[in-house]
């Protein structure tokens, strides 16, 4: 009897040993074309074929590089990036404050498409904007945080050297009402304000009494009133020359002067303020500051040293007006031509 049960327990075992085997081997050997296969297999494979699909259609985008602003009217700022590579379009988000909340403001579509201009913004107020490639469903990482104010637009800015004086130039700026001009001895030196100029048309200023062989460094802002506030651009590029040295002639008084020519001096009394900003006294003379720039020293033949400070409707070309502290003194001096010497060092 136990010989018995003992060849049934052997016989089951040996049959348990074939299912197993008869399965691994089912499962490792290869399946041929025209096998069959459960619905749970074909699910699964098609699962995985989807999955790697998908893994192979993400495409690889940076952050856009570069990302500069500028105003360029007086409520629109624009954008402008370096392409990113793969990338099929670009989103735009603002913020009103550096760590407040961006939202998305625009999508530019296409490649090559790299600016925006974000218009009818508040005049005075800063933004704050971060850009992002897309292509498809994927989408890059946000740029850095780039920053504009609302503004006139910002200025370019030109010099031309000449004997101790140095003329800047700059391009007009939209919406600029006026324009600040900033001087320094150094290009990361303190710049300090040496004009204002009122009017969107004056384009130039010449800045006199300067020292030959000295370089200058000019930077140049616009302005424009709003609500009797003064709204400032951003500066111009820093841009510097030296002042060329002058060759001085000595008159046989002693003094030295850069020229001379011969100008129809009259005469004029009463008082008041010159245009630039002085006291009208003896030895403030009205010139034509396209022949002698105000702020020269001068010396005129029988009125002596002086210097240009006024201008006057009737004063054009070579023609003077000396100033005396009487009536009386004017008619006796009357209309004379007299040899005037600029550019005096005494």
């Amino acid at each position: 009897m136990k010989e018995e049960v003992s060849m049934k327990r052997k016989a089951a075992c040996f049959a348990i040993a074939g299912t197993m085997f008869l399965s691994v081997f089912a499962a490792t050997a290869p399946i041929s074309a025209g096998a069959d296969t459960t619905p749970g297999e074909a699910v699964t494979q098609e699962s995985q074929e989807e999955t790697t699909s998908s893994d192979q259609d993400k495409i690889s985008l940076k952050a856009p590089k570069k990302v500069q602003t500028k105003a360029v009217k007086m409520k629109t700022i624009q954008l402008h990036w370096k392409k990113v590579k793969n990338a099929e379009g670009y989103e735009i988000f603002r913020a009103a404050k550096k760590n407040g909340h961006y939202k998305k403001i625009a999508t530019v579509k296409g490649h090559n498409k790299i600016s925006y201009k974000d218009k009818n913004r508040t005049v005075d107020k800063m933004y704050y904007y971060r850009v992002r490639a897309y292509a498809g469903e994927s989408y890059g990482p946000y740029s850095k945080r780039v920053h504009e104010k609302a503004a006139p637009a910002k200025t370019t800015v030109k010099l031309k050297a000449g004997e101790e004086k140095i003329k800047i130039s700059w391009k007009k700026a939209d919406s600029a009402q006026g324009y600040h001009i900033y001087r320094a001895t150094s290009k990361k030196g303190k710049y300090v304000r040496i004009a204002k100029i009122k009017g969107k048309n004056v384009t130039t200023f010449t800045n006199l009494n300067l020292k030959g062989g000295k370089k200058y460094y000019y930077r140049v802002r616009g302005y424009h009133m709003v609500k009797g506030k003064k709204v400032l651009s951003r500066h111009s590029d820093t841009v510097g020359v030296k002042a060329k040295k002058v060759k001085l002639k000595t008159h046989k008084k002693g003094f030295k002067y850069k020229n001379k020519f011969t100008v129809k001096a009259y005469a004029y009394t009463g008082g008041g303020t010159t245009a630039s900003g002085t006291k009208a006294r003896v030895g403030a003379i009205a010139v034509s500051p396209s022949v002698i720039p105000l702020g020269t020293k001068v010396y005129v033949e029988g009125y002596g040293f002086a210097k240009a400070e006024d201008t006057g409707g009737n004063i054009k070309g070579r023609t003077i007006d000396l100033y005396f502290n009487s009536v009386g003194a004017c008619y006796q001096w009357g209309v004379r031509h007299k040899t005037i010497y600029t550019g005096v060092r005494r």
